[in-house]
């Protein structure tokens, strides 16, 4: 039996590798322009470049950099042990599918493991982008906002003339 599941692994794998060679090979549609797998319309949260045009005091930029570093350090700290859960869950994931019978109770479970590590780190990230608003003025955070809603409305004017492009295709 565990023969059996060593040579469906395989069997599985294989055309997964050859075909994925293939689409690197290609490479991504749009790539010529400029685009980054479909994202080009995506707002940087917590970088540098999102605070970019707000005119910040060189306190404010320091206490930003602090910030933006000890996030860093920290995910850094958690790294390996965060990859390591990942490969675990991805391992359970792996032996739910190619197991002879579907374990609905344990599929739950692992999902719902999968989520509350999804939910944590969404946490996370909400809670260092608090960090780094309470160090901007009212007035650079409605800077920020406006700035934010135009980029939007661009993006969906860009995402508008895509799919109209796509159906006339």
């Amino acid at each position: 039996m565990a023969m059996n599941k060593k040579w469906l692994a395989v069997a599985m794998m294989v055309p997964l590798t050859l075909g994925s060679a293939s689409v690197l090979a290609n490479g991504h549609k749009g790539s010529e322009k400029g685009q980054k797998g479909g994202h080009s319309c995506m707002m940087p949260m917590d970088g540098k470049s999102a605070f970019r045009g707000l005119d910040l005091t060189d306190e404010q930029k320091a206490e930003l950099k602090t910030i933006r570093e000890d996030v860093r350090s920290s995910m850094k700290a958690k790294g390996d042990s965060k990859r390591q859960m990942m490969k675990e869950m991805k391992a359970q994931e792996q032996e739910l599918v190619l197991a002879a019978d579907f374990n609905e109770a344990e599929a739950q479970k692992l999902a719902s493991s999968m989520v509350e590590e999804r939910t944590a780190m969404q946490v996370e990230k909400m809670r260092t982008m608090h960090r780094m608003m309470s160090v901007l003025t009212d007035d650079q955070k409605q800077q920020l906002v406006e700035k934010r809603a135009e980029r939007a409305e661009k993006c969906e004017q860009k995402m508008q003339k895509k799919m109209s492009k796509k159906d006339s295709e």
